[in-house]
């Protein structure tokens, strides 16, 4: 059977993210301004967004939720000390270029070599803010992602990895793996990644949720997503609810009719308990064991 969905390939998915974060940066307030993510769209974007149309009003806030979430986290931490980013499927980011960053602020993308090549080409004549290097690779590929992660570890002082919408299309071994590798660097102290309640997981597993992602489906369903990670060595520093970005930015979740009837049998503080369900963590390397 043929697959209808414009997502073919996994990396699709950043032109459709891309193709919100223009959409938001033409609104008069919007919550960031990202004026390349244009640039980069053009080609596929419109495609792409119209065959998601079905889940584009949840899509869209949480794009531009998390987007915004991660912007603050990274300045925030960026403050505090580690002058390195490396952002591991980095798809179409332009943090680098919009980001009030100081220019020792050294950044590091990593994503399939035609995503490079393609980004590289686009944004030939554009000046990022701070020192940007972009590699070539097939995170898939174990052996030359370790190696890598090994000589990125010996480059940097401290470092700050995101991995910004790359972990729910990986398996839990694939990301148990990933962790692992992370957690065998002393160099990267801060993890950003994000959080679903498994109250989602019935929805990410349904038919109509595989077939709008076509060749590109969820398949990280842990039962404990933050005791997932602390068993691997990644335990918990801050974490921020879209729930509660969306009420203090004035970007309200977008509630289903049924949601919008609970309303009137429930206080508000249960209803953000329900609303809860997608957040964005940062995560710290959990201390080491003493021996006895």
């Amino acid at each position: 059977m043929k697959n209808s969905s414009s997502i073919q390939h996994v990396s699709d998915t950043a032109i459709w993210v891309a193709s919100y974060r223009a959409l938001e940066s033409r609104r008069t307030d919007a919550l960031f301004h990202d004026p390349l993510a244009e640039v980069l769209t053009a080609d596929r974007g419109q495609e792409i967004s119209e065959s998601m149309k079905s889940t584009e009003r949840y899509s869209y806030w949480s794009v531009i939720l998390r987007t915004r979430i991660i912007d603050d986290l990274l300045m925030k931490y960026l403050s505090q000390g580690p002058k390195t980013v490396i952002n591991l499927g980095a798809g179409l980011d332009t943090r680098p270029y919009r980001l009030n960053l100081s220019s020792d602020v050294h950044w590091i993308e990593v994503d399939f070599p035609a995503v490079i090549e393609f980004k590289n080409e686009k944004l030939k004549d554009q000046k990022p803010r701070c020192h940007l290097e972009r590699i070539a690779l097939d995170l898939s590929s174990k052996i030359e992602r370790q190696k890598l992660l090994a000589e990125l570890n010996q480059r940097v002082e401290s470092a700050i990895v995101l991995t910004e919408g790359v972990l729910p299309y990986l398996t839990e071994e694939m990301v148990a793996e990933l962790a692992s590798d992370l957690k065998s660097c002393s160099h990267f102290h801060h993890w950003i990644i994000e959080y679903y309640a498994p109250e989602l997981y019935r929805r990410f597993r349904s038919q109509g949720f595989k077939k709008l992602l076509g060749n590109s489906p969820f398949q990280f369903f842990p039962k404990d997503w933050f005791l997932f990670f602390k068993n691997l060595g990644w335990q918990q520093k801050e974490i921020r609810y879209l729930y509660d970005e969306g009420e203090n930015l004035n970007r309200k979740f977008p509630l289903p009719k049924i949601f919008a009837l609970l309303m009137l049998f429930s206080s508000k503080a249960k209803l953000a308990q329900r609303l809860r369900l997608q957040a964005y963590l940062i995560l710290e390397r959990s201390p080491a064991k003493s021996k006895i």
